[in-house]
């Protein structure tokens, strides 16, 4: 008898356009929306790409004015500095164009611009006196899935901790998913990027608050990332391949917006806060061994994306089943060179108590969030082995 299936919500609010091609209708889309008068954020990285130039000079029912994002992890006081640029200018829409944490900016401006205050007055789950300006997001990164979701992760640089400013009001108004946007990723961000999704995937479809619904999302997500990251390296200009890393992440993103993380991305936040790991790596180092964690302790669920993987046994056991998808897992992190001791960013045993700390007081409703009970003692055993 099947399991009964439990009530759910699922929520997308932006409308996704994918494919090759697609960001060179930039202009044809602020004309549908009679937007007139935009601001651009183009991650420093992009700058120069003429394939952003192009779709850019695309726009001709609308002014543009472009500012260059040229860091990679803002914090608020970085916000409050970039909002100046802003100053006496009025816009009707927000352009993103850029990884993450451009995508990231897009939204804290689209909410800093028509709300007074400092940008730390916002830290967190504010309640917003004026409705911030729509975004249209335009990833050039296959990684956070921040094109569909409404969080923007900031950093406040006293307590060293990454909080955001998150608002239901900041999902993008329009997704454009352009393979081609992805095509200079270079090697290192292709890796931190992709492991990023893979971090998503698998911590949505095991989170406690997944759902039927979001379980789609993370198994298609697994099933477009897997295979290609290991493709990708070998095929960097492949754009079909780009294409379903960069589809893949952006399905982790709406099932990770769905279910919540896990323990590997809670993990994650204070290695880049405060030791200023690239976000996607934070994460990747951590998340194999959770799901070796998951396997010790009796989860036999990892079966559902082992039967994706190619060459899957279906003769073996739910328990072998997961046990070795746990082994493909430490292989993909192998191949793609993840990181497997804290020590290669320059952490001493010594870190222990405090990531520990971290993780266990801000950020424990992730750590609740896996399947199996985690405590800090657990914690720490697997912090320890990194050393």
């Amino acid at each position: 008898m099947e399991d009964k299936i439990k009530n759910f919500e699922f929520e997308i609010r932006t409308h996704v356009m994918y494919g090759e091609g697609k960001a060179a209708g930039l202009g044809d889309l602020l004309k549908a929306e009679s937007f007139t008068n935009a601001a651009v954020i183009v991650d420093a990285a992009m700058t120069d790409n003429q394939y952003v130039k192009s779709a850019l000079s695309g726009i001709t029912s609308a002014k543009v004015s472009v500012f260059e994002n040229p860091v990679a992890e803002p914090t608020y006081d970085f916000l409050d500095e970039f909002r100046k640029k802003f100053s006496g200018k009025h816009f009707d829409c927000v352009i993103g164009i850029g990884g993450g944490s451009t995508l990231d900016l897009a939204k804290g401006m689209a909410t800093l611009l028509v709300n007074e205050g400092p940008a730390i007055t916002y830290r967190g789950f504010p309640k917003l006196a004026v409705r911030p300006l729509p975004v249209i997001a335009l990833p050039t990164t296959a990684g956070t899935g921040s094109e569909v979701t409404y969080n923007a992760v900031f950093t406040d640089s006293k307590e060293k901790r990454k909080m955001g400013i998150n608002s239901k009001y900041n999902y993008p108004l329009h997704a454009v998913l352009d393979p081609l946007l992805t095509l200079s990723c270079p090697e290192k961000v292709t890796v931190s990027s992709g492991m990023d999704a893979m971090v998503h995937t698998l911590e949505s479809f095991v989170s406690r608050n997944a759902t039927i619904y979001s379980r789609m999302f993370s198994r298609q997500a697994f099933a477009l990332l897997y295979g290609n990251l290991l493709k990708v390296l070998d095929e960097p200009g492949n754009v079909e391949t780009r294409g379903r890393i960069l589809l893949g992440s952006h399905f982790a993103g709406a099932a990770l917006m769905n279910s919540g993380a896990g323990p590997a991305g809670a993990m994650s936040y204070p290695l880049g806060a405060v030791y200023k790991v690239p976000h996607g790596i934070a994460g990747a180092v951590f998340i194999n061994k959770i799901v070796r964690f998951n396997v010790k302790h009796g989860y036999t669920e990892y079966e559902q994306l082992y039967d994706l993987l190619d060459g899957a046994d279906a003769s073996l056991s739910p328990q072998e089943k997961s046990a070795e998808f746990s082994k493909k897992i430490d292989e993909l992190c192998a191949k793609l060179k993840v990181p497997q001791k804290l020590t290669t960013f320059g952490l001493t045993a010594k870190d222990i108590d405090f990531l520990n700390e971290q993780i266990f007081t801000g950020l424990k409703g992730a750590i609740d969030q896996n399947p199996v009970p985690m405590q800090r003692e657990d914690m720490r055993i697997i912090l320890e082995k990194m050393f």
